[in-house]
């Protein structure tokens, strides 16, 4: 109606912005894209009122086949929300899944050390002293030098062995941190220490372990949604 509405081009573009977020599924974008045409955040107020009401009301349908609900499906996203995911879970959160493992008293002569070994399946070692603080730590891989040496065993210690530079986490730590200590040293488990004392053993902490709880908070995630 001539008189009435003094700028119709407004109401068109409006109009055009909550249809194409109807039919597309992208309200924010359809909003910038508004901005752009016009040269102008005018129609910024109209056109988010608009097109919130629009993806709203359609959100279930799009023209896009394989557009995915959101980023927790984008295959784009994928590294980003593992991150995200990781950094909001804590060790604390997983200290039921630490595994207990047989802890080697520093003095332990390598030649005791062969027969303990024989008969586990154990393959990280903490090295601990008589008090029971933790100070080393190796692998089965870490033996192979000493382990076909019969000269020697009777005079290696574990303490000989362990590595003293112990790459550690603590349950105050998030789970990202600890994948990335894990990648950056090329290792499959971490010892989990007390957050003040770091030569107090808590347990050892997997990259399974944390790979399936991370799965299991993204399934909860995806139920939640869903509901």
């Amino acid at each position: 109606m001539p008189g009435v509405i003094s700028e119709p081009g407004a109401f068109v573009i409006v109009g055009m912005a909550g249809f194409f977020t109807a039919v597309s599924n992208t309200p924010i974008s359809t909003i910038i894209f508004v901005s752009e045409m016009t040269n102008s955040y005018h129609l910024l107020l109209p056109s988010l009122l608009v097109c919130s009401v629009a993806h709203l009301a359609s959100k279930k349908w799009t023209i896009y086949e394989k557009q995915v609900q959101n980023m927790m499906h984008s295959p784009a996203h994928t590294g980003t929300f593992f991150v995200d995911v990781l950094q909001e879970i804590r060790v604390s959160d997983l200290i039921d899944r630490l595994k207990q493992v047989k802890c080697i008293p520093e003095e332990m002569l390598f030649i005791d050390f062969k027969k303990f070994f024989s008969t586990t399946k154990q393959h990280y070692f903490p090295v601990i002293d008589k008090n029971n603080r933790l100070k080393g730590i190796f692998s089965s891989t870490d033996i192979r030098s000493v382990l076909f040496e019969p000269d020697i065993e009777h005079l290696v210690v574990m303490k000989d062995i362990a590595k003293t530079d112990i790459i550690t986490t603590s349950p105050a730590d998030n789970l990202n941190a600890v994948m990335r200590k894990m990648t950056m040293s090329n290792i499959d488990s971490l010892p989990v220490v007390e957050n003040n004392d770091k030569t107090r053993l808590l347990g050892m902490l997997n990259r399974r372990e944390v790979i399936a709880f991370y799965n299991q908070q993204v399934e909860v995630m995806k139920t939640l949604q869903k509901q």
